[in-house]
């Protein structure tokens, strides 16, 4: 199954308005959602841009594995019920509920297991990581009624925390899903939300926040990858995908190191020689746009809060929009 989504964070002093504007939407729901993560200690799901948990939705128990898609807005996701654990029992995948999907043949390639003498994958080294304890306020809302573009959105508004060992860090964000129709209404309805709410776009999975901050209990200082030298990147996905990647990782940090930022103006240097390289690759109507993020990345005085703006968020819709 292919989803296709984006997730925003939300500042402090928006969460009590947009909450109560969600509420206000036809059909609003409110679910816990209590998820167990789970991963090899050398992180080979991770590795692989995966995640495997086991959540309790309700009263109900489903296991999923999700993995990267083509672009940004895209995850693969294979969902399974599942049973729940024992009482007084620790929780535990069984890798064999995925047997016969796609998501069987990702299991083999990326943890080496075989199904035929390891049906459960109790072989394969997968240990709990960390968990997130969730409060999920949700609502459908019809956009772009009318036009070639329209479709059906799941609005998600999470609210709660990821816990690992003794440590734990606060989650209030909002997803907005595409239910049915063109992937365009996820980008309309975005940009309102956005735009009312200040929100910013953050591409950072709960699996990459559970990850780090189970490494961090783990007494593991999370490691920085370098960028590629070399060319720019040959496509448009890949470019906005390192832009988007970096971006968050700025916006999360108040207080950005110099290689966060460091990584964030080479992706949108890149963005911005990408028509170079590959022309036609980006609308011309979008260039001064990514060239004046470039100049504004060099001098901002707060990298975190140029990040967190609303033109940056918006303007990563827009480079979206181009690959539909």
């Amino acid at each position: 199954m292919q989803e296709i989504e984006l997730k925003f964070q939300i500042p402090t002093e928006a969460l009590a308005t947009l909450s109560a504007d969600i509420e206000r939407l036809p059909g609003h729901d409110r679910e816990r959602l209590q998820a167990h993560y789970f991963d090899t200690p050398d992180r080979l799901l991770g590795q692989a841009r995966s995640a495997l948990r086991l959540r309790k939705e309700g009263e109900r128990w489903v296991q999923t594995l999700k993995a990267s898609g083509a672009n940004t807005m895209i995850r693969l996701e294979d969902n399974q019920a599942a049973s729940a654990p024992a009482d007084g029992q620790a929780a535990r995948v069984d890798l064999g509920l995925h047997r016969g999907t796609p998501a069987e043949a990702a299991l083999v390639r990326h943890l080496a297991w075989d199904p035929g003498q390891d049906p459960r994958g109790d072989g394969t080294g997968l240990v709990e990581l960390y968990r997130t304890d969730i409060w999920r306020h949700s609502a459908r809302l019809a956009v772009g009624q009318g036009t070639p573009h329209a479709g059906v959105v799941e609005l998600a508004l999470d609210i709660g925390h990821i816990h690992a060992g003794h440590l734990s860090v606060p989650v209030r964000e909002l997803e907005i899903e595409l239910v049915q129709g063109h992937p365009a209404a996820v980008l309309e309805s975005a940009r309102d939300w956005v735009t009312a709410h200040a929100l910013w776009l953050d591409t950072q999975t709960k699996a990459h926040r559970g990850d780090r901050l189970a490494r961090q209990a783990e007494g593991k200082v999370p490691g920085h990858a370098p960028p590629q030298a070399g060319t720019p990147p040959l496509d448009l996905a890949t470019a906005l995908d390192a832009f988007t990647a970096a971006m968050s990782e700025v916006a999360s940090s108040p207080d950005a190191r110099v290689d966060q930022v460091d990584d964030w103006l080479l992706a949108a240097h890149r963005l911005a020689l990408l028509n170079q390289t590959r022309p036609g690759s980006l609308p011309e109507r979008l260039q001064p746009g990514i060239e004046a993020l470039v100049h504004e990345i060099e001098t901002a005085a707060s990298p975190a809060r140029l990040a967190r703006a609303t033109p940056s968020t918006l303007l990563c819709l827009d480079l979206f929009a181009t690959l539909l």
